[in-house]
């Protein structure tokens, strides 16, 4: 192996990563999704070829931290620096709060990775001055910012107190398991290999691997999925636990007409197509996001089981959708809808700073827009599912409640684990929580909010 190949093989210097993160923390304080900043995020020159995932790592650690970031910056610099300055400063603080990396290391390669960058290199040792200034009262200034609730939590102002008015008795736990990293969970396909199998063959990996749900399994510690038993082979899907209920509770049968009316990614669109055999029809408003929903049909080989169709298509809009189903009513539809996404911040810690207040009305809207227009489509007797990632009542109980009101036809099917006195199910984050029965309810998963409707 050459002197090259084996630099390559090794891990990224710490300064280039720092770089990478920083950009894209950048565009993320501007307003653009993390995962998306991350990608759009490169360097003026060759990047060693792990620096992309180990930047992800960083802007990820940082964010999970973002409040008391700024709140740091707040205490130790008199004037906001400039946004390339600041963004650099965020990520390496970042990784002296989490202690991710040797702090002193981390204070060198911020400096190197400031005079590696014209726009940076004269704020070097003012970057230098301020994470070593941190780094000398870091114990004292967490303490100190974490006795404010918004920083302890991560969390905006309005959007913690939406939490505390939401639930006066969880919201602390909600919160609390939302600032942590996810747990890997998987869903193991099980018309293959059997969970109990399939946790066997981890064992003999060396992967330790416990039964969550159903068909919902943890791997412990996470570990890239390339590197988890089974998963090139199409024997399992990253998916929480949470959500895997979705197709289960849809209750699919062979030779149904089905729609998936906000496929992308394609997680559940592939689990319908192996829970039946039946005629599929997957579409999003995203084409670009629908490459996904293939990738994942054809890892699973889902088209092995059922015909699936995928198409680009607001759900929202009738017209396009008679384009492309036709007059021939659906015996089944999920509708996955945009939402907050209030349930999965641990996965998506860039979600409350890049909400407003204003967000969970319009989406409210536009989720009672996709409930009007795919309504017509059911058939007698047929069922809709609507699924929310949202721990927010206007998007759930309050959604359900107005469209009913509107539709006489439409009554609610009860739920496997409705919430108490009702028919709906109202889950909220919970990290190993005790369950009586996981084939019912998940020992572990996301918020997420559940309706299932039926014409009459």
């Amino acid at each position: 192996m050459t002197s090259a190949a084996k630099a390559g093989a090794g891990a990224p210097p710490l300064w280039q990563a720092l770089l990478l993160a920083a950009e894209a923390w950048r565009a993320l304080r501007a307003g653009t999704a993390l995962d998306r900043a991350l990608e759009s995020a490169q360097l003026t020159e060759p990047a060693h070829p792990r620096a992309a995932a180990a930047a992800k790592d960083i802007a990820y650690t940082a964010t999970r931290h973002l409040a008391l970031i700024d709140w740091i910056v707040a205490r130790l610099v008199p004037r906001v620096p400039a946004p390339a300055v600041e963004a650099l400063l965020g990520v390496a603080l970042g990784q002296l709060v989490a202690a991710r990396h040797p702090p002193y290391a981390v204070v060198d390669q911020a400096v190197e990775a400031a005079k590696r960058t014209e726009l940076l290199k004269g704020a070097a040792g003012f970057i230098n001055g301020v994470l070593r200034n941190a780094l000398r009262q870091r114990d004292a200034l967490r303490a100190e910012g974490e006795a404010d609730e918004r920083v302890r939590f991560n969390l905006p102002g309005w959007w913690l107190q939406r939490l505390q008015r939401t639930y006066p008795e969880q919201w602390a736990s909600i919160a609390d398991v939302q600032r942590h990293p996810p747990p890997l969970v998987l869903r193991v396909e099980t018309t293959r290999v059997s969970v109990e199998d399939y946790i066997a063959r981890c064992a003999a990996a060396g992967v330790q691997a416990q039964r969550v749900g159903m068909a919902a399994v943890c791997i412990e510690p996470p570990r890239p999925v390339d590197s988890v038993p089974g998963f090139a082979e199409g024997l399992v899907a990253v998916q929480d636990a949470g959500a895997q209920l979705a197709a289960h509770w849809l209750g699919v049968a062979d030779g149904m007409r089905v729609l998936d009316a906000c496929a992308a990614p394609g997680g559940k669109t592939a689990q319908l197509a192996r829970a039946a055999r039946i005629d599929l029809l997957a579409v999003d408003a995203d084409a670009l996001r629908l490459r996904r929903v293939e990738d994942n049909l054809a890892r699973l080989h889902a088209r092995e089981f059922s015909t699936v169709h995928v198409h680009a298509a607001d759900a929202a809009v009738p017209e396009q959708l008679q384009a492309i189903a036709g007059n021939h009513p659906y015996d089944r539809v999920l509708l996955d809808a945009p939402c907050t996404a209030s349930g999965i911040v641990r996965r998506h810690p860039d979600i409350p700073w890049l909400r407003r207040p204003a967000d969970v009305a319009q989406l409210a809207t536009q989720q009672r827009r996709l409930l009007e227009a795919l309504w017509p489509l059911v058939a007698p007797a047929g069922r809709l599912l609507y699924v929310v990632c949202s721990v927010f009542p206007e998007e759930g109980a309050r959604q359900v409640a107005a469209f009913l009101a509107q539709r006489r036809d439409a009554r609610l099917r009860a739920l496997p684990a409705a919430s108490a006195g009702g028919l709906t199910a109202q889950l909220v984050p919970s990290d190993r929580g005790a369950v009586a029965d996981i084939s019912i309810l998940p020992s572990m998963h996301d918020g997420f909010f559940f309706a299932l409707f039926e014409k009459h």
